[in-house]
């Protein structure tokens, strides 16, 4: 319940600012600037838990959009709970992405995946994949995926008991976000 709120109440904000927003489609439409790239924003929310700890996270993403099927994000990010190490950082990804959607992009379907690295204090650097959905209605975008983490290092949680190398986070999408 705790999670549902705090994605309620972040995408609320973000929601109520949104301008009108594309994702780039296989039509070469969308938020394209002269170069043919441009560079778009969003917010995003996740959640996951290990050894029986349930973490939130929130990131602040800048996506340069180098062509209809190539996105380059970076995402700063801030991880944080209950008995948990709190972590924050630099997410970088590499994604390919696509989009189907409507003549007059009413509705649509965006699917993106691809591989990253993410640099965090405490030594919680990772590398990982990542793969989404993301469904358009009218204005309103809503989407999830998950991403697999390995960390490069071992970590310890405040109990100072050994966490997994690896780490799966569910991310959900409520809104798109807006173009620069």
């Amino acid at each position: 319940m705790k999670q549902i709120i705090l994605v309620v109440l972040v995408f609320s904000q973000s929601l109520l600012a949104q301008k009108r927003y594309s994702y780039p489609t296989a039509r070469g439409s969308g938020v394209a600037t002269s170069s043919g790239s441009s560079v778009t924003y969003d917010v995003s929310a996740s959640f996951g838990n290990y050894n029986n700890a349930t973490y939130n996270e929130i990131n602040l993403g800048l996506n340069w959009l180098l062509s209809d099927y190539l996105n380059w994000r970076n995402s700063l990010f801030n991880r944080f709970g209950e008995n948990i190490t709190s972590v924050s950082g630099l997410d970088s990804s590499l994604r390919l992405q696509t989009t189907v959607s409507s003549d007059e992009e009413t509705f649509g379907l965006h699917a993106f995946l691809g591989p990253g690295v993410r640099l965090a204090s405490d030594n919680w650097n990772a590398y990982f994949g990542e793969a989404g959905l993301v469904f358009k209605l009218g204005g309103l975008k809503i989407g999830a995926g998950i991403k697999a983490m390995t960390y490069v290092d071992h970590r310890k949680d405040k109990s100072n008991k050994e966490l997994p190398q690896n780490d799966q986070q569910v991310f959900l999408i409520l809104s798109g976000g807006g173009s620069l």
